[in-house]
């Protein structure tokens, strides 16, 4: 896992008069591979870039919705055994903005009924939950994405 962190030079951000993004604060990306480790990685590297700007509850969000979407890239994407997940995050004024992204090209990606006596069904439902709003992009792979309401700690 080697985490890239777009330089300085591209990392313009404008805050608007409703929220701020915190100075040093760029965008970050990191490319995982898919294995049952991807989600634990995902949220270690995402709260060393970003948890020191975040309220603990918000940080708590943060982890889970990074912890299902990397999950639902390993389980569901139909990906070769080496492929990766990448995560991208950026701050927007008053949006966490996250991505998640694989080559998988197929399937259905929406919310379904939560299984309760076999498990799963929670993903989606989860994001839907914690994030002001989500969606997905299929131009190249698969990137489902979501955005958190923010509001630096302090």
């Amino acid at each position: 896992m080697r985490p890239h962190h777009v330089g300085a030079s591209e990392s313009k951000q404008t805050a608007s008069p409703r929220g701020a993004v915190p100075d040093g604060l760029v965008p970050f990306e990191v490319d995982i591979l898919a294995t049952p480790r991807a989600p634990a990685a995902a949220r270690a590297a995402v709260t060393a870039w970003v948890g020191r700007y975040l309220t603990e509850a918000m940080l708590v969000d943060v982890r889970l919705l990074i912890g299902e979407l990397v999950a639902n890239s390993v389980r569901h994407a139909d990906v070769p055994a080496d492929a990766v997940v990448s995560v991208r995050a950026e701050v927007r004024a008053d949006a966490l903005r996250i991505e998640v992204g694989d080559s998988g090209t197929s399937g259905a990606i929406v919310a379904r009924p939560p299984d309760l006596t076999d498990g799963g069904g929670f993903g989606l439902n989860v994001v839907e939950v914690l994030s002001r709003r989500w969606g997905v992009n299929r131009d190249v792979g698969t990137r489902v994405w979501a955005e958190l309401a923010f509001a630096p700690a302090g």
